[in-house]
């Protein structure tokens, strides 16, 4: 990860292995470009197999050469601001690799959530049963019940 302000270093073998999967041949590459610097109609498709090949690098890229993200959303990353569905979509365009980050992590609060819930249902219901001897003087209580009324 590059420093704040400082422009993220591409290793050439990553850019060429990019390169060739994006379907892109290397000759037709400037030297002197990267993935965000090109201005050519391949280099969306250049970018995308960068971000597969290091989602990270490819994130400092799209914060160093890549559009602005709007006032609402930089609020929004901080938590001055509540979430949209444009905020959302914004940062699934802008800065995906920080979109995946959050839904993994909105994913793992929810699985959480949900094993919280799991284990308060199974001491709830823990608490409901009765005991072995409260099970075995409830027998004997229905019992005793059911004999006497067969006396009468």
């Amino acid at each position: 990860m590059a420093a704040q302000g400082q422009e993220p270093k591409f290793e050439i073998g990553l850019l060429l292995k990019a390169a060739a999967m994006a379907g892109i041949a290397v000759r037709d590459i400037p030297s002197s470009v990267n993935p965000w610097t090109w201005d050519d109609q391949r280099a969306r498709s250049w970018q995308s197999a960068l971000r597969q090949l290091s989602p990270v690098l490819a994130q400092d890229a799209e914060i160093h050469w890549g559009s602005a993200i709007s006032l609402e959303l930089a609020a929004a990353m901080e938590g001055a601001t509540p979430w949209t569905g444009d905020l959302q979509a914004e940062l699934a365009i802008k800065r995906p690799h920080n979109h995946a980050e959050r839904m993994q992590a909105e994913m793992d609060s929810a699985l959480e959530a949900m094993a919280a819930n799991h284990e308060a249902e199974r001491a709830a219901r823990a608490a409901r049963t009765p005991s072995p001897a409260e099970m075995q003087r409830q027998i004997s209580l229905s019992r005793d019940l059911a004999y006497r009324g067969l006396q009468q």
